[in-house]
């Protein structure tokens, strides 16, 4: 009969009692490796990271102490018994315990096996998740610089800065709200500056972003510039339904028409409402998911760059996607992982259309002075002034 008991650590299903708790195997191997290597982790943030099964892997500083505070005993490890190298015997064992387990009548090993025994995708995950969080540090912030489209791209980054995250990236006091309130134009204007602020710390994240020219590190953020704050309005929007967004500060859009914005633009947050949000909501996207589909809509290759640079952006783009399709696969098995990686993929298409849309409508409201564009949106969008 199956064990149903729960993972002290990140409540996945236990696969039985390791070092004094009931832990799943994934944890068990964690803690023991981290006790024997005598491994020293740092958190990034304030060592309060949420640890469950779908973000186990975003801290491993916060992990390890919840191991510990859930019980589990160094003492327990022996070296002994609890080795960390292997042996020739123990890898030969190891192998044939892999091929009984995960082959089926005809000799071969199941793609559903393949993947998770692979899991490097933990790595790369665990280094999107903490950007990501680091990029919503930001977006919450009061700082935000002005400065040209060229001086955002080719400074210093500010993500991987822990002196100044630790410095500038506490909550502002307007991004806290008692009561919500209808989003005016200067409200669409505050916020579309932050994300695109964070849209060009975020790029310069990527170390494949770094090697590219100015040239096409301006083309790729360009090509971002509509879907990439789409993303994190929606992922970070509190449920209050399937047809309104809310902003950090309390403002909020839904599908109240708005007059005195251009045609195009009020058409563009339907296709929010019923091409993202809705989506986002039926298939419950949890973090390491919104993270690495976040990374694969920004790095798109379609994006007006030169070869060499769609070539290095493509490589990095599906390195990521076959490691959130290895993570999607061990967390929700064969079945239900295709169905949510397949429509979560294919929403690339539709946003892709969105944005183009959207894009054609900025450049209407442009030439009909419908809105007051910034000068750094008009190079964002409109090229260098």
């Amino acid at each position: 009969m199956e064990n149903r008991e729960l993972c002290l650590v990140c409540q996945d299903f236990s696969s039985g009692y390791h070092y004094g708790v009931p832990s799943c195997n994934g944890c068990k191997i964690f803690f023991r490796r981290t006790v024997m290597k005598n491994t020293k982790f740092v958190c990034q943030f304030e060592e309060n990271c949420p640890v469950d099964r779908s973000i186990r892997c975003a801290c491993r500083f916060c992990r390890f102490e919840k191991c510990l505070k859930v019980g589990m005993d160094k003492t327990a490890l022996q070296s002994s018994r609890d080795p960390i190298g292997y042996t020739k015997r123990t890898k030969k064992s190891e192998r044939q315990s892999i091929r009984e387990n995960s082959s089926d009548d005809s000799g071969t090993e199941s793609p559903e096996r393949q993947f998770i025994s692979n899991r490097s995708y933990e790595n790369t995950l665990h280094l999107l998740a903490v950007r990501e969080k680091s990029a919503n540090e930001l977006r919450l912030s009061s700082y935000l610089p002005k400065r040209s489209l060229k001086q955002a791209l080719c400074s210093k980054p500010l993500l991987k800065d822990p002196i100044f995250m630790s410095q500038h990236a506490a909550i502002s006091p307007r991004h806290n709200y008692d009561n919500l309130r209808f989003i005016t134009q200067d409200d669409y204007h505050y916020w579309h500056e932050r994300d695109w602020f964070v849209l060009t710390e975020y790029a310069k994240s990527f170390n494949v972003f770094k090697k590219l020219s100015y040239h096409d590190k301006a083309e790729l953020v360009r090509h971002a510039a509509i879907v990439i704050p789409v993303l994190n309005q929606v992922y970070n929007s509190p449920d209050h339904g399937l047809d309104t967004v809310v902003f950090p500060d309390g403002t909020y859009y839904d599908r109240t028409h708005e007059p005195t914005r251009p045609a195009g633009l009020n058409r563009k947050k339907y296709q929010v409402l019923d091409l993202v949000l809705k989506p986002f909501r039926e298939m419950d996207i949890n973090f390491n998911e919104f993270a690495a589909f976040k990374a694969i809509t920004f790095l798109n290759p379609d994006a007006d760059v030169s070869l060499d640079a769609k070539a290095a952006i493509n490589e990095e783009r599906v390195i990521i996607t076959k490691q959130l399709y290895a993570y999607m696969l061990q967390k929700d098995g064969l079945e239900k992982a295709i169905y949510r990686f397949g429509r979560l993929i294919l929403m690339g298409t539709t946003m892709s259309k969105m944005a183009c849309e959207s894009k054609e409508a900025v450049w209407i409201a442009d030439f009909f002075e419908n809105i007051g564009f910034t000068s750094f949106a008009k190079e964002l969008f409109f090229g260098d002034l």
